[in-house]
């Protein structure tokens, strides 16, 4: 499981990265690679359940994490295809979106399939898309790649909703993209600007991607391993940690069986 963090990391522009030189680099050749790659591994989603640990903090003006609230939760994702061409990726979890039963009143749904999203062609027209270079993530070489909700354009990708009704939340972002497989590494986002009808000054999300080895068949999947979200909200700063571990891989020849992983958290693995 990710370390807790006592304040928020910096906006993504406000730090710079090293990259190769002399590399070429062109958006439209790695995203289209990369779009392949996702749609091809989207299907990975439904063949697992894992527990989920959702942690809750407030974070005081010092940047002084306050006593986390913790839950864990079955979690499995379905797809739904309204119409061909369009997958939608619907995370379930035992306790549905009641916030009776998270651990504050905040529900975040969606966090961990942000990675597939950004490249999905039904969401990717209303992105612009920067490749920055050749840099590295987690010891693998890795393009960067940044990208913004366009101006004009409602986010589709992320929402908020209260009882005033949904508000599009307009992201900038960058994500690392292995480039051997082009399996999208890591994600981190933040608001392209505040969202005054919330009150949202600040909504800055990380979300992590690796494999995860199970015994059944030597099988191992691309999946989503954790989601982490700081935001300062009407004026009060918040952390929310999802990691998965105890993943389970639903047996393709019954399709009730599973099999366990060989390894329960992969965040410990040397990737």
């Amino acid at each position: 499981m990710a370390s807790l963090r006592s304040s928020a990391p910096p906006d993504i522009d406000s730090k710079e990265y090293p990259t190769a030189e002399d590399v070429a680099c062109k958006e439209s050749d790695v995203t289209q690679r990369t779009q392949v790659r996702t749609a091809r591994q989207l299907g990975n989603f439904e063949r697992f359940l894992a527990t989920e640990r959702i942690e809750h903090q407030e974070v005081d003006a010092y940047g002084n994490p306050g006593p986390p609230k913790t839950k864990d939760f079955t979690y499995i994702v379905f797809l739904e295809h309204p119409q061909p061409g369009v997958s939608f990726v619907n995370e379930r979890r035992d306790g549905g979106e009641n916030l009776d039963f998270f651990p504050s009143s905040l529900a975040t749904l969606g966090l961990l399939g942000l990675g597939v999203n950004i490249f999905d062609p039904h969401y990717s027209a209303d992105l612009e898309y920067k490749c920055e270079g050749l840099g590295a993530w987690r010891g693998q070489a890795a393009w960067r790649m940044r990208f913004e909700q366009k101006k004009g354009v409602p986010s589709q990708i992320r929402t908020w909703r209260n009882s005033r009704g949904v508000f599009p939340i307009p992201l900038k972002g960058r994500v690392w993209i292995a480039a051997s497989s082009y399996d999208v590494l890591h994600v981190e986002t933040d608001l392209r600007e505040p969202v005054s009808e919330l009150q949202l000054s600040r909504d800055h999300l990380m979300v992590d991607y690796g494999p995860v080895k199970f015994d059944k068949d030597n099988t191992t999947l691309w999946l989503p391993w954790s989601a982490e979200m700081f935001m300062e909200l009407r004026g009060k700063r918040y952390h929310h940690l999802h990691a998965l571990t105890n993943y389970m891989l639903f047996s393709v020849d019954t399709g009730t069986g599973m099999a366990m992983p060989k390894t329960q958290s992969p965040q410990e693995q040397p990737w």
